[in-house]
């Protein structure tokens, strides 16, 4: 008896031992199960997330998609720009281009706007001063340029009847507007003074920031004194009473070298290249147009700018022998070269042309 109870004890000790064995590995079951869930869930997000950062980077929300019907063009409020503006007009890139194509063309208030919308990629195609233009490209922006545009005459103007030379101007200590740091004029006039007073920076520290316009109004009003100016202005504030001209050397400022120049995105550029070959062969026939046509372009000129000056004085001014449109650069090598040997840029310039404009620009 005693036995078979002993036998009865072993046995249930064995029977309970199995019961705590199987509802233990029922809870690790249950607990691998859930650990499953949990990482189930975090490889869906994963995955979903995954998905949609790849159809952003290839769909149309991305500022670096290609566009194949749309170009954005933008040029600032002046004559230098007329073949632009022609080109837009005319709808020559469409002749050139064998898709569909909407193009969208205007003014934008200064060059610094259009620098950061092509670099963007928000504008495809923008015009501008070439110092501005040379010293975004070689900070990094993402653009080069594609076209010259054209050379604009700049003078310095003075309504002071006793500054006659940059000597005078040194000499008197007068402040003189321009339309600001690294602008072609700021370049243009340490050039001259390079040249004429053996430094370039030797009217750095009397400059004062002014657009175009509000010079102009300075030199009739008196309140400035001497200002160097790009055309049309420099005419205008030249045929006020009391104002002249310094001259400066044709050497030093030499007619016909590029003043304007249009920069293409590096995203047009690279992925559509038939697109960006259209502007460079509509740009060319646009440059033509405005040689062969000049009272028309000038109305188109003055429309589009709400200009109030007369079509015969934008006539005057475009066809002055000083003012030249064309797509080919000249001077630009050497300007850019100048700026380098002269301490105005802060990134080097290697002296390589290309790397400041794309395969194929016509000119130096």
């Amino acid at each position: 008896m005693l036995v078979k109870m002993g036998k009865i004890g072993f046995l249930e000790k064995i029977k309970r031992n199995i019961t705590k064995r199987k509802t233990k590995n029922k809870n690790i079951k249950w607990k691998e199960f859930k650990n499953m869930r949990i990482i189930k869930k975090v490889l869906s997000f994963a995955l979903i997330t995954a998905m949609a950062v790849t159809m952003t980077a290839c769909g149309g929300s991305s500022k670096e998609s290609k566009n194949d019907n749309k170009i954005v063009i933008r040029y600032q409020k002046s004559i230098a720009y007329a073949p632009v503006m022609i080109m837009a007009e005319k709808n020559m890139i469409s002749k050139y281009y064998d898709k569909d194509l909407e193009v969208d063309c205007q003014v934008e208030k200064d060059g610094n706007t259009i620098k950061e919308g092509v670099s963007s990629g928000s504008i495809d195609i923008g015009t501008l001063g070439l110092p501005p233009a040379v010293v975004g490209i070689l900070s990094g922006s993402k653009y080069k340029i594609f076209s010259g545009i054209s050379s604009q005459p700049y003078s310095i103007v003075t309504n002071q009847k006793d500054i006659n030379t940059l000597k005078d101007l040194k000499d008197k200590k007068i402040q003189i507007g321009v339309l600001s740091t690294n602008s072609q004029g700021h370049i243009l006039l340490g050039m001259a003074a390079k040249a004429e007073l053996g430094d370039a920076h030797a009217f750095d520290n009397v400059l004062n920031s002014v657009d175009n316009a509000s010079g102009f109004d300075g030199i009739k009003s008196g309140s400035i004194k001497a200002h160097i100016v790009i055309s049309p202005y420099n005419f205008k504030e030249l045929a006020v009473e009391g104002t002249h001209e310094i001259a400066i050397s044709e050497d030093v400022w030499v007619p016909g070298d590029t003043s304007i120049v249009g920069i293409a995105s590096k995203n047009l550029y690279e992925n559509n290249k038939d697109l960006y070959n259209a502007v460079c062969k509509a740009l060319d026939e646009a440059m033509q147009y405005v040689k062969d046509n000049p009272e028309e372009t000038a109305q188109l000129v003055k429309d589009k700018l709400e200009l109030d000056d007369s079509v015969e004085d934008i006539v005057k001014w475009m066809t002055d022998s000083k003012s030249q449109y064309s797509t080919t650069l000249q001077g630009a090598g050497n300007f850019v070269q100048f700026m380098q040997d002269e301490g105005f840029l802060e990134n080097e310039y290697s002296g390589n042309l290309s790397d400041i404009v794309y395969d194929g620009v016509k000119g130096k």
